[in-house]
This record gives C-alpha cells, sequence and structure tokens, in this order.
C-alpha cells in the first residue's frame, strides 16, 4: 500500500484517544453533539485485530484524508492537542484492516513515529474553512 493516510498522534506514536487523555483536550460540546463518531470498536467490532491482525504488527486509525480528519476534532481541540505535542502526520499505512466514512483501522510492522510526516495544522484549518 502506498497512499498515505492522516492521523493525529505524538512523538512516539501514540494517538490522543489514549485512556484519560482526551480530558486534557476534549471539548465535552463537541462529542456530545451530532458530530460525535464512533469508536472503532463500536464500528468494526472488538475481534477485529484478532481476526485480521498479524504477529509483530502495530495498529493504528487514521482517515484517508485532512478533511475525514477534521470530522474528528473541533476548531478549539486543534489548538489544545497542538499544546500537548499532538500533530497531524501523513503515514504509510501498510494495510487497511477496516475501513468506513469514518475512519480506518490499519497495520503496519514499522512503529507509528517511524516515517510519519507531520502536516501543520494550518492545513486542517484550511479544510475547515
Amino acid at each position: 500500500m502506498s497512499d498515505r493516510v492522516f492521523r493525529v498522534q505524538d512523538r512516539r506514536g501514540r494517538g490522543p484517544f489514549a485512556p484519560g487523555a482526551s480530558r486534557l483536550w476534549a471539548d465535552p460540546e463537541f462529542t456530545r453533539g451530532m458530530l460525535a463518531l464512533p469508536t472503532w470498536l463500536d464500528e468494526f467490532g472488538l475481534d477485529l485485530i484478532d481476526k485480521h491482525g498479524r504477529p509483530g504488527e502495530v495498529f493504528g486509525c487514521a482517515t484517508r484524508t485532512i478533511d475525514g480528519l477534521c470530522r474528528w476534532f473541533s476548531k478549539t481541540e486543534r489548538p489544545r492537542l497542538s499544546a500537548l505535542g499532538f500533530n497531524i502526520v501523513a503515514i504509510l499505512p501498510g494495510r487497511i484492516l477496516a475501513e468506513s466514512s469514518n475512519q480506518l483501522v490499519f497495520a503496519r510492522f514499522a512503529p507509528l513515529n517511524r516515517g510519519a510526516r507531520i502536516v501543520p495544522w494550518s492545513a486542517a484549518q484550511e479544510q475547515a474553512a
């Protein structure tokens, strides 16, 4: 697979939805509103990785476009994420395990921070304008 996908992660490759982390950046009105999106577990099932994962792979969630990523994070959340060290990155996914109009789950053998190219948050602001 050669097409890059987009995700938000810190320099270690960890996404902002780690347990307890969202309380530091999430806008409760945004996440409770009509824009709230299903988790990958709700959308694809608890057994997705057990069924389709391979030994040694790491897994991540992403979207095909920056515009798709903007659906996940409000304009007020983006600066908070940035201040906490989270960036938009373009990354080579390896294999797509599942995909919907909301998100995709991918697998690859390299750590999520390896080869991740940072995309400026201003690109997300331009998409949302």
